[in-house]
């Protein structure tokens, strides 16, 4: 009998609990109040909220306050906070790209559409500045979200409001829109946007954040965030090469041959070098730094190049450790049942030596072993001792669905009597030759053959009486499943 979908006819009202648009505007604005609500869409929403009656309460909540911010869990702050990763992450390439290797003559210095580049991202950083100002966030200590615009405030001014306008600033593409220009402002003008720098951490988060839509793996967050922070590391180690020769340029007006000893003598003029070339060095430098193959390439001779480079290193080693210790999880991750297969068949191993067993034996022992735990050794009642039980027989009808298939017993039977029927059984494993039960034994128990044979012999042990097997045999040990009558 074929069941007809059934569309329900009753109305309900929006989910959103906001009131019908009259007209485009309203629409608009609309609109645009419910993107920014908490939402089910956002990755970090079933984290928070145990179910969806509490989304919508937090909703309702909300409205009743009248409070007109934009709840960190809602579409408008998953899109923003992903806009701003990208704008956070370009604006501290740019930033140290433009002091470091965009240098032109101190009494022809002009506008680079670098600096057109960082304009717009101070723009963009400006229109962050208010975003902010008007977002809710979650309390780490207490885990509530906070909605109240005093302490959104407040909270703000206290950590990021400081750094975020003075690295927005464009003093630096107004200096040079001045007729007369000091190099040591510009200098000073240059280095204000670095302030932006640990903003890396924030973009990192949300890096997490977006990743969450996608795939709940610990092991890709951790891979795409290190990816992101070794290519800005790598490029902020590779400025840090020319940071001395920048330095005393624009302080003291006038290139110094006494740095960059790396390059030829008539290179050693940054004036006269291209961008691109000096970016390939300074890359190229820090790269071997960081992989240890090339310490001796960057020749340093002032004090200045020897702390810098000693930075380097030392930033370099720690970093690197980092990554071997996120590696070193990752793999203990995906093959922590083999390790401990491995260290169980070592004990076993250990135990079967001490104790001197012979070599079919011992060959023996370790055919059981490998067809009990298929070289993934976990702890099965751990699993599941927390589960409920309707959850368990359903897990364990789902696991045993090929021998519900070849049991004629089963069929027609009701999923949960099955279900009841397989959490009472328990695996037995037999290798060939192994008896299972002998003339005169207590029959008590009701055996299911997975995959095997099994033969009945006489009394004798030369005469087959008759064989069971399942659907499909195979010259592999007996597997049985007994369960207690």
């Amino acid at each position: 009998m074929s069941l007809k979908r059934h569309y329900c006819q009753l109305g309900f009202a929006s989910e959103s609990m906001l009131p019908k648009a009259e007209g485009r505007w309203d629409s608009f604005c609309r609109g645009l109040r419910k993107i920014c609500q908490v939402t089910d869409l956002h990755p970090e929403t079933k984290e928070h909220f145990r179910s969806y009656p509490a989304l919508v309460n937090e909703r309702k909540i909300n409205l009743m306050r009248g409070c007109n911010l934009i709840h960190p869990m809602s579409v408008a702050s998953l899109i923003w906070n992903s806009i701003m990763v990208v704008v956070n992450l370009s604006h501290m390439f740019v930033s140290t790209l433009r002091i470091a290797y965009v240098i032109d003559p101190v009494h022809f210095s002009r506008h680079h559409y670098v600096d057109e580049a960082l304009i717009v991202l101070d723009m963009m950083c400006w229109l962050d500045v208010i975003v902010k100002f008007n977002t809710g966030f979650k309390d780490k200590y207490t885990s509530n979200i906070v909605m109240e615009r005093k302490r959104v405030a407040g909270r703000y001014l206290r950590r990021w409001l400081l750094p975020d306008l003075i690295s927005s600033m464009p003093i630096a593409y107004i200096i040079l829109s001045l007729p007369v220009k000091r190099t040591r402002c510009l200098l000073i003008a240059h280095f204000l946007p670095l302030l932006r720098t640990p903003r890396v951490y924030t973009a990192l988060m949300d890096i997490q954040i977006f990743m969450k839509l996608f795939t709940s793996s610990y092991i890709w967050h951790g891979a795409v965030q290190l990816t992101v922070l070794f290519m800005m590391t790598t490029h902020w180690c590779g400025c840090l090469v020319y940071l001395p020769t920048i330095l005393f340029y624009y302080w003291f007006g006038h290139m110094s041959s006494n740095y960059n000893r790396f390059l030829k003598e008539s290179e050693r003029d940054l004036l006269q070098l291209d961008f691109i070339t000096r970016y390939q060095l300074g890359t190229f430098i820090t790269l071997s730094t960081f992989f240890g193959t090339g310490f001796t390439l960057f020749l340093a001779s002032e004090p200045e190049e020897l702390i810098v480079h000693a930075f380097i290193i030392l930033f370099s080693t720690v970093f690197m450790v980092y990554i071997l210790v996120f590696l070193l999880k990752v793999y203990m991750t995906l093959f922590s049942s083999t390790i401990r297969y491995n260290e169980l068949m070592n004990q076993v191993k250990e135990y079967m030596r001490h104790k001197q067993f012979p070599v079919p034996l011992q060959k023996r022992v370790k055919t059981f072993y490998s067809q009990l735990y298929q070289k993934r050794y976990y702890k099965e009642e751990s699993v599941l001792e927390c589960l409920s039980e309707e959850l368990r027989n359903e897990i364990t009808l789902h696991t045993c669905r090929v021998l519900v298939d070849k049991v004629t017993l089963f069929k027609d039977v009701p999923a949960s009597a099955v279900g009841s029927v397989l959490g009472c059984l328990k695996p037995e494993v037999y290798l060939p030759n192994d008896p299972v039960l002998r003339a005169g034994d207590d029959g008590n128990c009701m055996y299911f053959i997975d995959y095997g044979t099994v033969a009945i012999y006489s009394l004798k042990g030369v005469e087959t009486i008759c064989v069971y097997e399942p659907n499909s045999v195979r010259e592999n040990p007996n597997l049985g499943f007994a369960a207690d009558a």
